[in-house]
């Protein structure tokens, strides 16, 4: 296969008027939509730096107080948007954006930017990686189909094939001239922007490199996948509509049908809890430990747990004690139920990456989310992240409590700044790619069964065809 070859199948391909267009339009709106979802993103991420530097002033103006009252005062803790997630926002528009991080509670995350969404924003046509994986189907199958059926139609194919020497180096040079149209209209640009954005913000260091070198890697073997098929499908085909036909046809199935299908599915298999249900399993578990009818046991515990024969010779304050041990037994409810919920979640999105052995498309769409640092194994860093830092508030609040034993001799135990300082501010550190790697992993590996299969059906196509 010569260069020159495959300059010459380039130049015919922008003859088509049609065709490049359409990939000049689609190449342009995956910019567009890149470039409103940074500027979304980089707003949005000042406005909850500024606000969490207000809420750190806060917690440490807050005054003398018990301690615990302060846990309770506590600190709202917010989550920077990734700058990836401007290729593929995934779960983002849809989960919350901060959460309040108070005593003996894991709270819910507030405000879904998806509930103050445009229409157009409602409809998914904002995301580069959603359009690419929508619609880059279409613009390489027009493309595939005219640069082979209507060659078969008029008849210049059966000229060239005749011509040539090694009559697969003519087909192989289109598909390979198509797949570089693809790429460099529609996946090297928005790379390119975005590194610069992540450059510019102060983003980009060494994962965030990893990060797009393997989405510009990924999304260029998914049009790869879909060169190929159009390729094949133009070749086999009878007659021109029926190439058509047949490319618009798979289109339906590997990219409106079976994602649906397989969504469904998982659905049913691996159904989830309804977040109600969720939150009754808290209310009945959490504090359920500290009844009235539990209380004296507890204390008893307490006490000979210290050597102690009344709360008046424990060396720490009772109240405190108490206090961090329901404390500590809310962490074992709330890992069991809510990560227990996260681990059902977890494995359904690994359940549908699964399903890109159906569907190119269906593989994508599970991997280019993980990849821009958007998917709900990112989210659930956040949401580890601040759940630690909560508990490690609490816990050194209601320390501070015991470490002053007044046990009701006299009015409770007040701090003020000192303590508060001691409490570092919140900074959220998201995985790294090789630590969110697994939910995945299999969709890249369906991924290269695609290219694989699809190679082969190339060349065994190409093979075939006579003059």
């Amino acid at each position: 296969m010569s260069a020159s070859l495959t300059r010459f199948e380039w130049t015919l391909l922008r003859r088509d008027r049609r065709a490049w267009w359409a990939l000049l339009c689609l190449g342009a709106l995956v910019l567009i939509a890149f470039a409103v979802d940074l500027s979304a993103i980089a707003g949005a991420n000042a406005a909850k730096a500024e606000v969490a530097h207000a809420e750190r002033a806060r917690w440490l103006g807050q005054g003398e107080k018990d301690p615990h009252s302060a846990a309770h005062y506590s600190i709202f803790a917010f989550k920077p948007t990734p700058v990836l997630a401007a290729l593929d926002l995934g779960v983002e528009p849809f989960v919350g954006q901060t959460v309040w991080l108070e005593a003996h509670v894991q709270n819910d995350m507030l405000y879904r930017p998806q509930g103050d969404a445009s229409a157009l924003q409602r409809a998914g046509l904002t995301s580069p990686a959603g359009l690419l994986i929508g619609f880059a189907p279409l613009v390489a199958f027009l493309l595939a189909f005219t640069a082979v059926a209507m060659d078969r139609e008029r008849g210049t194919l059966r000229l060239a094939l005749g011509a040539a020497l090694r009559p697969r180096a003519i087909v192989m040079s289109k598909a390979l001239a198509i797949w570089l149209a693809l790429v460099a209209t529609l996946v090297a640009p928005v790379t390119l922007a975005a590194t610069m954005a992540s450059a510019a913000l102060d983003a980009f260091d060494g994962d965030v490199a990893l990060r797009l070198l393997l989405w510009a890697g990924a999304m260029s073997l998914y049009l790869a996948v879909l060169t190929a098929v159009g390729v094949t499908v133009s070749m086999l085909a009878g007659s021109v509509r029926g190439a058509l036909a047949l490319l618009f046809g798979l289109w339906i199935v590997f990219g409106l049908a079976l994602p649906r299908w397989a969504n469904s599915a998982v659905e049913r298999a691996q159904p989830l809890p309804s977040s109600q249900a969720v939150k009754q399993q808290l209310i009945d578990q959490a504090p359920s430990f500290w009844t009235a009818e539990d209380a004296k046991k507890h204390q008893a515990a307490l006490l000979a747990k210290y050597g102690a024969r009344s709360k008046q010779d424990l060396s720490v304050d009772l109240r405190g004690a108490e206090l961090d041990l329901s404390e500590r037994h809310s962490h074992e409810v709330f890992d069991r139920v809510l990560g227990g919920f996260y681990d059902q979640v977890e494995a359904q999105d690994r359940a549908y990456a699964a399903m890109g052995w159906l569907s190119p498309m269906a593989a994508m769409q599970s991997l280019s989310p993980l990849l821009a640092g958007s998917d709900f194994v990112h989210h659930r860093g956040f949401i580890d992240g601040a759940e630690r830092y909560r508990r490690a508030l609490v816990n050194r609040m209601n320390q501070d409590v015991m470490a002053h034993p007044l046990n009701g001799e006299q009015a409770r135990h007040t701090a003020g700044e000192s303590l508060w300082a001691q409490i570092p501010e919140f900074r959220h550190q998201p995985p790294r790619l090789g630590a969110a790697w697994g939910n995945a992993a299999v969709a890249l590996f369906a991924l290269l069964g695609w290219s694989v299969l699809t190679l082969a059906g190339l060349l065994w196509t190409a093979r075939r065809m006579k003059p």
